[in-house]
């Protein structure tokens, strides 16, 4: 409220300032008559009062009144120039009462006759002072009026005096005439100065409204201007716009479309604008409409994208994501839909094969382990059916891949999957699952129908020649079944499936094994597969210890440095100590024997440096166990030797003596050869463990350059009571001698053993008898 009454006191302020200062420009404007008359006026007056009255006042006052005149004039140029600028109000009223003040002076040298006035002058003289004075006021009314102070400063000076002086002559009567005209001519000029104003108000009004009127015709032709150009702009912008563009109505139909639309679907403007959208649809696509749009029109949402299969006129599939947007007038109706669509048929196409192939194997065309975990993961939530699931393994398919090479296996899985698709029921979901595994998903089938169904398919493989260039192979496969139970996971499924697969591998192969959760075998099997984590878990947090045997001299000749076999051990959770027995089968089984040895290789390394260090006597033959995995790789001998060089063991007087298993060495010969040449270099030596209880093939001893040659202990425990093992035993320790090895008796266990092995000829005794394992410690003593 006090913000408008200030904006309008201001504004009224502004007008009366414009007011004032076209007063004063038509004030000046008259200036320039005013003074040549006055001058005119006032020597035409002298001329005719000089013989009437005093010479010498009229000299005196015509020169006053030109050098009044001629200042005056100077003033008028002055004030001219101030008045083209911009001046304030204030100057304004300035520049005003300076005039007014020098029409003051102007009206007062006038005013000078009054004091001349002579009654005894005849009558037409007498008059000429009041009509020369009233004839300069009445024409001082149009000089002046737009200016009622300039007009008084004037008058006033001019005609008080002539009335005052007649007066004083005794002409009362003609003195109040002169007072009555004063008046009235006051009135006059005071009424029409306020027309005037009034006029000059309008005027301004008038000017101002110009000035609005013509600033608002601008300002609508600069927007009509930008209004045409932003309308080309956008019909350009649509027309060229590089992506299809439909404008729809309420009922899907089409009010105008571009360029890019028009060559997408292969119609001309005219020809889509009498189609509906929808109409565009392809033939295997409904024609409904999307509910979305129903929420458009209503205006619960401003816009969506959908995505839906489009038809060129041509017939050629269209994959379009559209964005449909609604432009509503000002009652927020919907006067046309914009869709905006982007062509992603080739982006479609390419997501679709991925997809597929993501889901399938690319040799076979089967669906791969995804898709069928995906499947089985959707049959688990159907509790109420049967259903069944089986997993199969092509017996030794490895020598075909080995013999003819990887593109007869290829050739092979391919055959392979054709038979068993052809020989299993429409519903059932066939996969390959990786190299020469597959997996079948048979939904709602009972557990015998599943069976009778895969002897079949079993039979078939079984009849089936494999036949590839001169090559001939009978196939066989090993098949898994397990039923889904309404509480079972998908890992318990596979889980289940892939232990009867191996259980039917180990049954002999070429055969149907049922799961069952009783079966011995897999609740074997099972047990080893959770001693993996636990091994993993121990190696990690250094949970495997090492324990000592001593392995002792039976005669004097044969005593040399400590002898110790070296024995792994893990501590369970709540420090209890667990036996090998419990988890090297498993270790061996799912190839974590190797990082078992080169855990036990790199600690007793370890420790024997640190025992260095700290000054203690490392002498000593430490045996340490290896697996035939770490036989047969050579980044395990070779990550040995490096660390065995850096140690310089021979120095300290310690060797590294490794144990291998008689089946182990036979099994892996040539890797055995390369992996004990290698490490003698280094000074490491060997010995063949538990020999006689393996193939016990005396002509494979003479191959392995080994230093020490281990009795199996099942023949040296029973030796004095069983007259064959103690012959076994003979016969070994005889060998062994002619070779040049020396031999050890393992479970040497009392005092009659030790006696008979000595007896024997024996090298070395190893058992309970003797000392029992004991964790390894290295003596502080030198």
């Amino acid at each position: 409220m006090n913000t408008a009454f200030s904006m309008n006191r201001d504004s009224r302020a502004v007008d009366q300032q414009q007011i004032d200062k076209m007063r004063l420009q038509i004030l000046l404007q008259q200036g320039l008559t005013a003074i040549l008359t006055n001058i005119s006026i006032s020597s035409i007056t002298a001329v005719v009062l000089y013989p009437l009255i005093s010479s010498m006042f009229v000299i005196i006052w015509v020169s006053l009144s030109m050098v009044v005149n001629l200042l005056r004039l100077l003033l008028l140029q002055r004030l001219k120039l101030k008045l083209a600028g911009n001046p304030s109000a204030d100057a304004v009223r300035f520049y005003e009462n300076s005039y007014a003040f020098a029409l003051l002076i102007s009206g007062g040298i006038w005013g000078m006759l009054g004091w001349q006035f002579d009654p005894t002058l005849p009558l037409t003289q007498q008059l000429i002072i009041p009509l020369v004075v009233a004839g300069m006021s009445a024409g001082s009314v149009f000089s002046h009026l737009s200016s009622i102070r300039s007009f008084c400063a004037f008058v006033m000076p001019m005609i008080l005096p002539v009335a005052i002086g007649i007066f004083l002559a005794g002409l009362e009567w003609e003195a109040l005439t002169t007072f009555v005209y004063l008046i009235s001519i006051s009135i006059l000029v005071n009424n029409l100065h306020h027309r005037l104003i009034d006029s000059l108000g309008l005027r301004h009004e008038n000017s101002r409204l110009v000035a609005d009127l013509t600033d608002i015709n601008k300002e609508q032709s600069v927007l009509l201007r930008q209004l045409q150009e932003k309308e080309n702009f956008l019909l350009h912008t649509f027309e060229e716009a590089g992506v299809p563009m439909l404008l729809i109505d309420r009922e899907h139909q089409i009010l105008d479309v571009n360029k890019a639309a028009c060559e997408l679907f292969g119609y001309c403007k005219k020809e889509m604008q009498s189609l509906r959208s929808i109409e565009l649809l392809h033939e295997d696509v409904p024609r409904n409409v999307s509910p979305y749009f129903d929420e458009l029109l209503s205006g619960k949402i401003d816009q969506y994208k959908i995505t839906r299969r489009f038809a060129s006129r041509s017939g050629k599939t269209l994959w379009l994501l559209s964005t449909l947007s609604a432009v509503r007038n000002d009652e927020s109706e919907v006067d046309y839909v914009v869709m905006q669509s982007q062509d992603i048929t080739q982006e479609y196409v390419l997501s679709q094969n991925l997809q597929y192939q993501a889901q399938h194997d690319a040799l076979t065309g089967l669906p791969n382990r995804i898709a069928l975990e995906d499947r089985l993961q959707e049959v688990l939530q159907q509790q109420d059916d049967e259903h069944v699931f089986c997993y199969l393994d092509l017996d030794q398919f490895k020598v075909i891949n080995d013999t003819c090479g990887h593109i007869a296996g290829d050739a092979l899985l391919c055959q392979i999957s054709d038979i068993l698709k052809t020989s299993l029921r429409q519903s059932d979901m066939l996969a390959r699952f990786s190299g020469d595994e597959f997996a079948v998903l048979m939904p709602n089938c009972s557990l015998a129908r599943a069976r009778e169904l895969l002897d079949q398919v079993l039979s078939n493989i079984r009849n089936f020649t494999f036949e590839y260039e001169s090559h001939r192979f009978k196939v066989s496969a090993s098949f898994g079944l397990v039923a889904i139970k309404y509480d079972s996971s998908l890992i318990d499924v596979l889980k289940q499936a892939d232990s009867a697969c191996y259980a039917a591998k180990e049954a002999g192969r070429d055969r149907v094994h049922v799961y069952s959760a009783d079966d011995i075998h897999l609740v074997q099997r099972n047990g080893e597969m959770l001693w993996v984590s636990r091994i993993q878990q121990a190696l990690a947090q250094q949970k495997l210890l090492l324990y000592s045997q001593p392995i002792i001299a039976t005669h004097p000749s044969n005593k040399s440095w400590p002898h110790y076999e070296l024995l792994i051990r893990m501590q369970d959770d709540d420090g209890g100590i667990i036996a090998p027995g419990n988890f090297l089968p498993a270790a061996e089984r799912y190839n974590l024997a190797a990082a078992i040895d080169m855990w036990t290789v790199e600690h007793v390394l370890s420790r024997l440096h640190q025992a260095r260090k700290q000054g203690r006597d490392i002498r000593g033959i430490y045996a340490i166990n290896l697996s035939g995995q770490s036989l047969g790789d050579s980044r395990f001998y070779e990550k040995i030797i490096t660390m065995i060089q850096a140690e310089a063991l021979a120095e300290s007087d310690a060797v590294l003596c490794f144990e291998i298993t008689e089946t182990a060495a036979i099994t892996n010969m040539r890797s055995a050869l390369l992996f004990i040449s290698e490490l003698r270099k280094v000074g490491c030596l060997f010995a063949l463990d538990d020999f006689g209880s393996g193939l016990s093939s005396f002509a494979y001893l003479k191959q392995l350059p080994i230093d020490y040659l281990k009795i199996d202990g099942m023949f040296v425990k029973d030796c004095i009571s069983n007259t064959v093992n103690l012959e076994i035993i003979n016969s070994i320790n005889g060998i062994g001698q002619v070779m040049g090895l020396k031999t050890v008796a393992e479970f040497v266990e009392d005092n009659k053993t030790l006696a008979m092995m000595k007896q024997l000829g024996i090298d070395y005794v190893q058992g309970f008898h003797l000392g029992k394992p004991e964790p390894w410690s290295i003596p502080n003593q030198p």
